[in-house]
């Protein structure tokens, strides 16, 4: 095979080495001190400068997708290209390679097309094994089309491994959905069963079987507990910090409790992707690891992180049961507790936690706040009054888990027809229209089918029933931040959102409130007086009177305080009243 001439040594000319394998295991082996070793005999044979300050090395790195050539921060070929195209490689400056496949092993024309613009751009491509070959920009035909042949039999091999790697994976999967690597692994001992080595963290492989790692497990399984009981993520690892639970990695981080808490392989369940896309490759394997929760665990924890998703609101000492649920009737912004001086004057002045309307905390409105503790006793006190029956008539959410599934699997069961259709007699526009459509309306039944199975898993009746017993000891809990975040999460389950008018009158507060419960139809409305101590005077103490309805005013109508002019109307109404009357309302 010929050889192409080289240009005469010049102290000045650099050349560097580009060394590359495709799988983290070949570290282990020589191949990094082969292609080292031989890049720098070259140099000394033909008296050029080895550049060792760059070190262009893609160990691990797949060159059949082209992903090295992209995202010079992780690549180190992506960086030599990036670093020719800026004019910081000479001219005339070497790239020295084991083999041409080191460089590429994608289809021949971009592996073709990469070769030929290094060329152009004035850099020399060195090919060191079968036969030591040279490129540069002056090679003509037969060193050009040498380069071609050698980089199509590289792609050509990685293109037969890629299939029948595909192939291999393809029969583990059946073969794991049919459950027969289970009973292979049962019958004989060996290692059918486990199809990939990237393991949960509470899951370790022992004689070819998986087994769980009893204490990460049990960790796993706390953070699904304290995600059930309310907790968000950031109070989750300070739970866990408090506890002692041993961190999975360096520490507990937001990301690492996330994606347990969103990993279905804590379920056992497995799913298959495909290799160059990362989409899901069918459906997911159940019970191919070993389970740490439930299913009803599991859907429970989603359904607690949906509510903290709607109703955000920042971790705080005093865990506030309305948080990111309370809204200004009067303007539509949200009311926030805050902490504030409150008294006549400087020396009676104390700290107290009060509702403050957020347009007044941007500068946008003036402040309208109400104190928290009365609103806070006075709204408790309600919930516990209200039946459950008056409210949660109809909320029930297996009727329309039972309707999605039917509807799933005769989703399911047409597109099965229409694609054996298709198998039988060939393209149809209409057929393929069908299809489409199905495909499409089965992907909004499976989302809207695993939010119905959440609601059925957590239904109503059932957190109901917990904030109820709640709200008779939460005064008495051992640990006050705990209890209330366990209510917190059963409140936002069960109310959707709680509408506030405050209306000031002179030194007392009256608050018009209408709760909103889940779903949106069913609401109680309350009239809150808060009458705060005169200083010195004895006749007057700390008052709080609550009516259970708005019957009380004048003039009663169909109230709805999403609505501005209905705020507006109320408000006119409330200034009006004569407070001397609610004294006859009962105190809290």
């Amino acid at each position: 095979m010929p050889r192409h001439s080289t240009t005469p040594a010049d102290e000045f000319v650099i050349a560097y080495s580009y060394i590359r394998f495709s799988h983290p295991d070949q570290a282990k082996g020589d191949s990094l001190r082969r292609q080292t070793e031989a890049a720098a005999e070259w140099c000394k044979r033909h008296k050029v400068n080895l550049d060792t300050s760059l070190t262009l090395h893609d160990l691990g790195k797949s060159a059949y997708t082209g992903k090295h050539r992209e995202n010079p921060d992780r690549h180190a070929l992506a960086a030599f290209l990036k670093l020719v195209e800026t004019g910081k490689v000479l001219r005339g400056s070497y790239l020295i390679l084991e083999n041409l496949d080191r460089l590429s092993r994608e289809h021949i024309q971009p592996a073709l097309l990469l070769g030929l613009n290094l060329l152009q751009a004035g850099v020399r491509i060195v090919q060191l094994k079968p036969v030591e070959m040279i490129f540069d920009d002056k090679s003509d035909t037969l060193p050009v089309m040498m380069m071609m042949m050698e980089l199509s039999r590289g792609h050509g091999e990685s293109a037969i491994k890629s299939e029948r790697i595909g192939k291999a994976w393809q029969e583990k999967k059946r073969r794991a959905r049919n459950g027969e690597a289970q009973e292979a692994t049962r019958r004989m001992g060996k290692n059918c069963y486990v199809m990939t080595h990237r393991l949960p963290a509470w899951i370790e492989e022992r004689d070819g079987q998986l087994h769980v790692i009893p204490k990460r497990a049990a960790a796993g399984k706390r953070i699904f507990e304290l995600a059930i009981a309310g907790y968000g993520q950031l109070l989750i690892i300070k739970k866990l910090n408090e506890e002692g639970v041993a961190p999975f990695g360096s520490s507990w981080n937001r990301a690492t409790v996330n994606r347990i808490l969103n990993d279905r392989r804590a379920l056992g369940e497995f799913q298959p992707r495909k290799g160059k896309t990362g989409e899901a490759d069918g459906e997911a394997i159940k019970g191919y690891f070993p389970a740490i929760v439930t299913e009803e665990e599991w859907l429970s924890a989603r359904a607690g992180q949906q509510q903290r998703f709607k109703h955000r609101g920042r971790p705080g000492h005093y865990v506030n049961a309305f948080a990111g649920m309370l809204f200004n009737a009067r303007a539509g912004d949200a009311y926030y507790c805050r902490t504030a001086p409150t008294g006549g004057n400087r020396s009676a002045k104390r700290m107290q936690r009060v509702l403050v309307n957020y347009d007044h905390i941007e500068g946008r409105a003036p402040m309208v706040s109400f104190p928290f503790p009365t609103f806070e006793r006075a709204i408790l006190k309600h919930l516990r009054e209200i039946k459950a029956k008056d409210i949660l008539e109809g909320t029930n959410g297996h009727n329309e888990v039972m309707a999605l599934e039917g509807e799933e699997t005769e989703l399911r069961s047409d597109i099965a027809k229409i694609s054996a259709d298709l198998d039988a007699h060939g393209e149809s526009p209409t057929q393929y229209a069908r299809l489409r459509a199905r495909e499409a309306r089965l992907g909004e039944v499976t989302k809207l089918l695993a939010e119905a199975r959440q609601k059925a898993a957590n239904p109503l009746s059932s957190a109901w029933g917990e904030m109820q017993s709640l709200l008779e000891v939460i005064d008495s809990a051992p640990d006050p931040n705990d209890a209330r975040t366990r209510l917190r999460t059963l409140v936002r389950r069960v109310v959707g959102s709680i509408w506030l008018l405050v209306v000031p009158r002179g030194r007392d507060r009256l608050a018009a409130v209408q709760l909103w419960f889940s779903g949106g139809e069913k609401h109680r409305e309350y009239l809150i007086l808060h009458q705060p101590p005169i200083a010195n005077a004895s006749a007057r103490t700390d008052g709080v009177r609550v009516s259970g309805s708005l019957d009380i005013i004048a003039e009663p109508f169909d109230l709805d305080l999403h609505r501005r002019d209905h705020a507006a109307k109320l408000e006119t109404i409330l200034m009006k009243l004569d407070t001397n009357s609610l004294k006859k309302l009962p105190a809290v």
